[in-house]
């Protein structure tokens, strides 16, 4: 924000290189030091087992077989006083996932055109875990930008694990849930990102939410099913929900270019 506002004849003045020196000079300081002061047990070179059909069983489908192992972190996962402390002052995390009493339910990853990029049932309540799990195990390449209702916990989060995989996501807070952020840092707010990324500002920041609502209308199915059941029934629900999408932006499209040749036959 300091380089947007700053006027044109400024930008190239001694104490603007010094600033900008110091915070590249503390943004690789910090990084080098979320990526020495690790304990990570168990290797992540070998690609884990996979059979076809494995989803069934786990409840985890996302197009794909795992990538890569979800490796452990001595001193982290195991121990409360860090998690605790890497959640900051965030009341808004405390008023809502600190709630251990919450059932669980399905974790889904939405793009911002409202398809279903994947799915995971979860026995307990949702938690930064099931992000970062689920981006770490399935994506060849972290996001450019992952947008959620608590990104401000979810970046620290994933940062202190695997900052190399996510030294490049920036993670922001959607616009809707922002307002409950009363103790966070406004760096988390995508209306700020906004401001200094042009490809952000036509992005709904409510995609999940939207298509999370949908996920509504089988929820009370799921509730009074089996396991398996369960997972088949969201399987055929999303799968339907991702090619009704689909359809809705070919017809679009059909419409945008009939339109256009219209066009170009009315100048001919």
């Amino acid at each position: 924000m300091i380089f947007l506002n700053m006027p044109a004849d400024c930008t190239d003045s001694p104490e603007l290189r010094n600033l900008s020196g110091l915070l590249a000079n503390r943004a690789r300081l910090t990084f080098n030091d979320l990526l020495n002061n690790r304990d990570v047990i168990r290797s992540t070179h070998e690609k884990p087992p996979y059979s076809f059909r494995e989803w069934e069983d786990t409840g985890s489908f996302y197009g794909r077989p795992p990538i890569r192992h979800r490796p452990f972190y001595e001193g982290r996962d195991n121990d409360k006083a860090v998690d605790a402390a890497e959640t900051g002052r965030c009341k808004k995390y405390y008023s809502t996932y600190g709630k251990r009493t919450l059932t669980g339910g399905i974790m889904a990853i939405w793009c911002p055109h409202l398809i279903c990029l994947g799915f995971h049932k979860i026995p307990q309540a949702e938690g930064r875990n099931d992000v970062f799990s689920a981006l770490y195990v399935y994506f060849e390449k972290a996001p450019e930008v992952v947008i959620y209702d608590f990104a401000c916990q979810l970046g620290a989060y994933s940062m202190s694990r695997e900052p190399e995989f996510f030294k490049d996501t920036c993670f922001a807070i959607d616009e809707m849930h922002a307002k409950g952020h009363l103790s966070c840092s406004q760096a988390s707010y995508s209306s700020n990102y906004m401001q200094g990324r042009a490809s952000l500002q036509s992005v709904n920041t409510s995609a999940a939410e939207c298509s999370n609502s949908g996920l509504n209308r089988i929820r009370k199915s799921v509730s009074y099913m089996g396991q398996n059941n369960a997972i088949l029934l969201t399987y055929v629900y999303l799968c339907v929900w991702n090619r009704r999408r689909e359809r809705d932006f070919q017809k679009k499209v059909e419409k945008e270019r009939n339109h256009l040749q219209l066009a170009i036959d009315r100048n001919a």
